[in-house]
């Protein structure tokens, strides 16, 4: 059911279903990678869905579903797809599995010189599965500087051991080159800056499942990375271990997840001739009890300890968790949250730990030891058999490392509201509408930054058994920015102002059995120029996520091939 709505672009109602899946059974491998996918489509949730794709695969069975090399890699600048194609190559699994072996090819080219390629080579025999792909990128953006090129290589191999004990290894390398990616407001854009980026990750993985009702999982990563900054000359060399090991128990009236992990990094800076240490641990016990029929409470709590030379932070903190789901009626949910969160520093953004909380994202792409109190509310209703609605409320109160001229590191207090309304529509079987009012605030007072950001899309897609289909979206975004003027002396702030409309525009064909899809996609059909902040300024390593908007017509045709 996940699947199709996000075939249809009913995006909000696919991760209350994952959401609600993982609440009643947290080792539900399919809902995991459900959520994972999900996750693709919302803005600085990179970890999140990065941690979601990696307890997915730990708990999975033998399969032969294609690993796409790029899924588990952060930061990657990539514009979202406007057309119906979801992100993993396969939307179902077969009921029944037989040894065989499959060829997954697909191409991407459009203006701006950009050009992609992946090919995955994957195969089921046994007891034995295997995933071997390439992923190519490369654009030179709509401005000066704002070029990339990613190749990311992967290797994935599961053996089943015995029907109750299963080994997995992974093998990454990501090779990037890129320049400004940032988008900005009132900034100008650097012409100069440029980073090159070369990891290597090695994943060890096992599952062991004792009786239906329990599950061992244990996750082991390595990792070497360089990353080589131009003007100023900078190249940092790290080198991280992080393990995690977790149990999941599931009764009839409870499920319980209890786990923990450290990582460990050494980094060597050939600009400062030095070497520092960080070592992060965690441990963490969430509960999910259903005390009656239509209710369930989520209590639980997390530790986590940070030790950084690197940044030159030393922090432990108890983070509670609290949250509650009530069905009110057949097609009404009431949900509640509470908690706090630490934003752990990883190399490999991923983790075990669970990524929600009565259907409430617990980790975001914020800076290094951030640490966050969060209160959400939400009502999902389905208001007839073709009528979806929810609203949702967040509130985020911040604490966040800011640079001190005597100090090395302090904290200053930002703050995040987020408000949405979605409204989904099925007129016809071929149709599918889709609204969504969606209002994000920020507010930091130590460096006078004030965002304000309101977005409305709407948009209208077709569906043809014949395998044809088409889209056809407007969206309007408003925008308010606050931040120092550099044009005064004494470091005022200034506000500005700007709102925009970008239409997007889809069509092509899906082949039967899964076979492959032809797709031409046009995003800012209208060439809008526009000026817009995004939020990469408040992740870890400030490399932007995949873009939201581009103030530049992007037109590329797809294909996808599987065999």
């Amino acid at each position: 059911m996940g699947r199709i709505y996000n075939e249809v672009g009913f995006e909000q109602l696919s991760l209350y279903e994952a959401r609600k899946s993982l609440t009643n059974d947290p080792a539900n491998h399919s809902a995991h990678r459900l959520l994972a996918d999900s996750y693709s489509a919302l803005p600085r949730h990179e970890i999140a869905r990065a941690s979601e794709l990696l307890q997915a695969q730990l708990l999975q069975p033998i399969n032969i579903t294609p690993v796409q090399p790029q899924l588990a890699e952060t930061k990657l600048g990539i514009l979202t797809t406007t057309g119906p194609v979801t992100p993993s190559l396969h939307e179902y699994n077969s009921l029944f599995l037989r040894d065989r072996s499959n060829l997954a090819l697909s191409g991407l080219a459009g203006n701006q010189d950009t050009l992609s390629d992946e090919v995955i080579l994957s195969g089921v025999d046994d007891g034995f599965s295997y995933s071997l792909g390439h992923f190519h990128y490369q654009t030179n953006g709509f401005r000066e500087n704002n070029d990339f090129e990613h190749d990311i290589y992967n290797l994935f191999t599961q053996v089943a051991v015995t029907p109750d004990f299963s080994l997995q290894v992974e093998f990454r390398r990501r090779d990037t080159e890129q320049g400004d990616l940032r988008q900005y407001f009132s900034f100008e854009p650097d012409t100069k800056k440029r980073i090159k980026i070369r990891q290597d990750t090695a994943r060890l993985g096992a599952r062991y499942t004792p009786s239906p009702k329990s599950n061992l999982i244990f996750s082991l990563i390595h990792a070497d990375r360089e990353e080589e900054h131009e003007f100023p000359n900078i190249l940092d060399k790290d080198e991280s271990n992080q393990m995690e090991g977790q149990y999941l128990l599931r009764e009839a009236a409870y499920n319980m997840i209890v786990g923990g992990g450290t990582s460990k990094t050494l980094r060597k800076n050939t600009y400062l001739q030095n070497s520092r240490e960080r070592e992060h641990t965690t441990v963490y016990s969430y509960t999910n009890i259903t005390l009656l029929k239509d209710m369930t409470w989520t209590a639980g709590f997390s530790y986590d300890n940070l030790h950084d030379e690197i940044e030159g932070l030393y922090q432990d903190q108890i983070n509670p968790k609290l949250g509650f789901r009530w069905t009110i009626a057949d097609h009404l949910q009431l949900r509640l949250a509470s908690f706090s969160t630490f934003k752990r520093a990883l190399i490999v953004e991923q983790t075990i730990e669970p990524t929600q909380i009565a259907g409430f994202d617990q980790f975001y792409d914020d800076l290094n030891a951030t640490k966050a109190k969060v209160h959400a509310i939400g009502l999902d209703a389905q208001l007839n058999k073709k009528l979806y609605g929810g609203i949702q409320g967040l509130y985020r109160d911040l604490e966040v490392p800011f640079p001190d001229p005597f100090n090395g590191r302090n904290y200053q207090a930002e703050k995040e509201e987020k408000l949405s309304a979605y409204l989904y529509w099925m007129p016809h079987p071929h149709w599918a509408v889709q609204t969504e009012y969606q209002f994000e605030k920020y507010d930091a007072k130590a460096n006078l930054t004030h965002i304000e950001t309101i977005s409305l899309p709407l948009s209208v897609r077709y569906f043809n058994p014949s395998g044809f289909f088409a889209e056809l979206g407007a969206t309007y975004v408003w925008q308010q920015y606050t931040g120092i003027d550099l044009d005064s002396m004494d470091l005022r702030s200034k506000t500005d102002n700007n709102d925009f409309i970008v239409v997007n525009t889809a069509l092509g064909f899906r082949l039967p059995k899964q076979q492959g899809l032809f797709s031409l996609e046009i995003a800012n059909l209208f060439d809008k120029e526009f000026k817009f902040e995004d939020m990469s300024f408040r992740n870890s390593n400030q490399n932007p996520e995949n873009p939201r908007f581009i103030p530049d017509r992007t037109i590329f045709s797809r294909i996808t091939l599987n065999f």
